[in-house]
């Protein structure tokens, strides 16, 4: 992983308050999130909003896909957390060399041509194919919405599919 990624999230809410919450007491050393959307990096609403979800300690940054790639590889000077919508977005940033090898699934639900894949977690035969390509390169995903909940690996889930 790349330096100070600490931890990477795919979650179609981005931040949900308690959910980001309780990973920021697992992972307590996080001091940065950075959240990777086109559509909410252009909303100044939205941003605000995230900021008030999270406590006051820790900052946030609301990206475009290519303005987080460029910030990512000039690196990161806080332990930071990422959040994405997508697998396709952590797809797009392992293309363009951002050392991802492993990233949690917590929020994908039912929308467009997506269908139930494993408890909440829904997806398109899109991002199956993404996942699958992503583990046969050797990333490890996992499904785990909040810590206290079981941690599946999706390349189990994926076999059984």
């Amino acid at each position: 992983m790349q330096d100070n990624i600490v931890f990477v999230r795919v979650d179609d809410r981005l931040i949900h308050g308690q959910i980001v919450n309780s990973w920021l007491n697992v992972y307590r050393n996080i001091r940065h999130i950075i959240c990777i959307d086109d559509f909410s990096s252009k909303d100044p609403f939205m941003q605000k909003m995230f900021q008030l979800l999270i406590p006051e300690d820790i900052s946030v940054e609301i990206k475009s896909v290519n303005d987080s790639i460029d910030s990512l590889k000039s690196g990161l000077d806080k332990p930071t957390m990422i959040i994405v919508k997508s697998p396709m977005t952590i797809k797009t940033l392992i293309d363009a060399d951002i050392d991802i090898d492993k990233f949690n699934i917590g929020g994908m639900g039912m929308s467009g041509k997506r269908r139930r894949f494993h408890q909440n977690i829904s997806v398109d035969d899109e991002e199956k194919a993404i996942m699958l390509d992503l583990i046969n390169k050797g990333v490890k995903i996992e499904i785990q919405v909040i810590p206290d909940q079981q941690c599946y690996d999706c390349e189990e889930i994926l076999k059984n599919d």
